[in-house]
């Protein structure tokens, strides 16, 4: 099997020690949405995911994407055409979180700032998506499902 370059690696260089982290696997072909927010988990597997040469998607759809974000702003994204085309550690598969995702669309900023403040607690994690040809922030969320 052909090797990844660090580059490949979503997790690899970025400090998970400063800021509030979250790491995002949305796979449409199965109708999955796992999350991890465990920066020290996220810190120790910083070279154990990635997307391999097969699953890069090219020019066609692709089933998944990993996200990651830090402190509500996208960080680093990468596609996956199938989850089988996906490296990922034991401790990341065992860590993976299920959860939903939902979009708020204020309309100004003090009702921005005002959703985004709520969305802050232990189960949500609320993200900004810059949306186009609108050309405004609006708030895309993810919520932890309950254990």
């Amino acid at each position: 099997m052909a090797g990844c370059s660090d580059s490949d690696k979503i997790l690899d260089g970025h400090n998970f020690e400063k800021g509030d982290w979250l790491l995002v696997n949305v796979n449409y072909a199965e109708k999955t949405l796992e999350l991890i927010d465990d920066e020290l988990i996220l810190k120790n597997n910083r070279n154990r995911i990635w997307v391999t040469p097969i699953g890069e998607c090219g020019k066609t759809t692709c089933d998944g994407f990993l996200m990651l974000y830090k402190d509500g702003k996208l960080i680093a994204e990468d596609a996956y055409l199938t989850r089988s085309a996906l490296h990922e550690s034991t401790e990341i598969k065992n860590s993976y979180q299920t959860g939903t995702e939902w979009t708020l669309n204020p309309k100004n900023d003090s009702e921005f700032k005002h959703l985004w403040d709520s969305l802050k607690s232990k189960n949500y994690y609320p993200t900004i998506y810059h949306t186009q040809p609108a050309d405004k922030d609006i708030i895309w969320a993810y919520k932890f499902d309950e254990k």
